[in-house]
């Protein structure tokens, strides 16, 4: 019999929320289910009902995952929020899992999602399993021996003096396999859980001298002779006129599998980050050889059998050159964005206002006709890799260039802004051009996101996104501004100044 899941769907693609079903049915779930793609109507569908599980892709036209991971930890916190994206950024997806996301699950790897969501839905049902037996508790009990009794993490309480043992709540003797009359009365060397009898009574000293004492990773022992790690606080405090201790004493043996988990996923999203450039760069090569193949027979086309074809014919030979000729610049544009990823940076003082004037005389002289008003700051000067920042320079400036074509008189403006003392320089490149509309900021970015139709303005689409990729490898950041048809302002900051 098939299990019911009441799944909430973050996603613009009805393609892509077709196959997360297909998984999930695959899986044996039976699924009642609501695809949204704005903030709004997930906010509704949150409000509306309960869910037992999100899954959300991360770029959207009008909504991203950290946006909808905000929302949904705000609203249904305690509902498993998981990441079923085509993105393969390390940073953000470790990102997103410090921010409360449960897992992330490629989208080419849908098999994993049935057993992320058994998982999850199998944690959120001991969670509230724990919560029912605190309940109980809580109504049986006085406060103090409530919150004593019932803590999640073990207490004992000491005498400051003579460091012997006055209480113990049941979570530490279920942790350590003890029972409380094996602990009553002795002092913490003498029951066995410190394997360094010396190193405790020393640290117990230094406990009274100082009245606090931490470990983040303390190993204790079992009676079963197995080890617990656990994060030891300490601290001295009077009541009744006597000081006694009170020993938090908190078993992270599943924070510490969670960041093992992380680690492995990380390294799990390195080798497959690897994996892909060298994909990337393997299909590049074999997509040449039947573009030339292409190039070259319509070509023969063209030359060979012009008198037979009609004018429309001729059009259409002409079509397909172009479409060949875009191919190719695509291929080597996804080489080029591979090549600067594996690219060694070599560390210089680099004259940004040199290469801004060479880019400027090499732009003006492809199109002499075009009347360009050039303002390029002297003195902006960095510490980087000069031929990558060549390449940022060159992207941004081939923009300015290309969207300010219908203007009759374009402004091109390169400057910086001085940073305060140990502060960041910051550039940029202003045109007055096209501009674009600020909603769609956040795609500017991405390879292939183009705000603008090809008929307009010809480009690849992987520009911007080589400018942010070596801007990120030199630990500094690129952002955007711009209106329609009022140009843009492309800003970006590096991690050193000159040294």
């Amino acid at each position: 019999m098939n299990h019911l899941l009441r799944l909430l769907i973050v996603d613009d693609s009805e393609d892509d929320a077709a196959l997360v079903l297909y998984a999930l049915r695959r899986g044996g779930y039976e699924v009642a289910y609501e695809v949204v793609d704005t903030p709004a109507t997930m906010r509704a569908a949150l409000e509306r009902q309960q869910w037992d599980v999100i899954t959300s892709d991360h770029t959207m036209p009008h909504f991203s995952t950290p946006a909808a991971l905000a929302l949904a930890k705000t609203l249904r916190p305690d509902v498993p929020f998981i990441v079923v994206s085509g993105e393969t950024d390390l940073k953000l997806v470790v990102s997103l899992m410090k921010r409360g996301a449960q897992d992330f699950i490629p989208k080419r790897e849908l098999a994993l999602l049935v057993p992320a969501i058994k998982d999850a839905l199998r944690e959120v049902e001991v969670r509230r399993k724990s919560q029912r037996g605190e309940d109980a508790l809580h109504v049986s009990e006085t406060r103090y021996r409530r919150l004593f009794e019932t803590a999640q993490d073990g207490i004992l309480i000491l005498d400051a003096d003579t460091g012997q043992i006055i209480d113990v709540n049941p979570f530490l003797t279920a942790m350590l396999g003890y029972a409380q009359e094996d602990m009553l009365g002795k002092q913490l060397w003498d029951i066995g859980f410190f394997k360094d009898i010396e190193a405790s009574k020393r640290a117990f000293a230094a406990l009274q001298s100082q009245s606090y004492i931490r470990y983040e990773d303390l190993p204790l022992a079992t009676r079963d002779g197995r080890q617990v790690a656990v994060e030891f606080v300490s601290n001295v405090y009077p009541i009744d006129h006597q000081n006694v201790i009170q020993c938090n004493i908190r078993d992270i043996t599943v924070r510490k599998q969670l960041e093992q988990h992380v680690q492995d996923r990380t390294l799990q999203l390195e080798t497959l980050n690897h994996a892909l450039e060298a994909f990337n760069s393997a299909v590049s090569h074999d997509l040449r050889a039947p573009l030339r193949r292409i190039d070259g027979f319509v070509n023969i086309l063209r030359d060979d059998y012009a008198d037979t074809l009609d004018a429309e014919g001729l059009q259409l030979i002409q079509t397909i050159l172009a479409s060949t000729h875009h191919m190719n610049a695509l291929i080597e544009a996804l080489l080029g964005l591979s090549h600067v990823s594996r690219h060694e940076l070599a560390w210089q003082v680099v004259d940004l206002s040199a290469l801004a004037h060479l880019i400027a005389a090499e732009l003006q002289d492809s199109q002499l006709t075009r009347q360009v008003d050039w303002v390029i700051a002297e003195g902006l000067t960095t510490y980087g890799d000069a031929r990558l920042l060549r390449l940022v320079l060159d992207n941004l400036l081939n923009n300015a260039w290309k969207f300010t074509a219908t203007q009759a008189q374009a402004r091109i403006e390169v400057g910086g802004q001085s940073a305060p003392p140990e502060g960041t320089p910051m550039f940029f490149v202003r045109d007055n051009g096209a501009g674009f509309d600020m909603t769609y900021v956040d795609r500017l970015f991405g390879a292939f996101q183009r705000l603008h139709s090809e008929k307009q303005f010809p480009g690849t689409g992987i520009g911007l996104a080589t400018v942010h990729r070596i801007i990120h490898r030199h630990g500094g950041r690129v952002w955007a501004e711009g209106a329609v048809d009022q140009g843009a302002t492309f800003y970006f900051s590096l991690s050193k100044g000159v040294e």
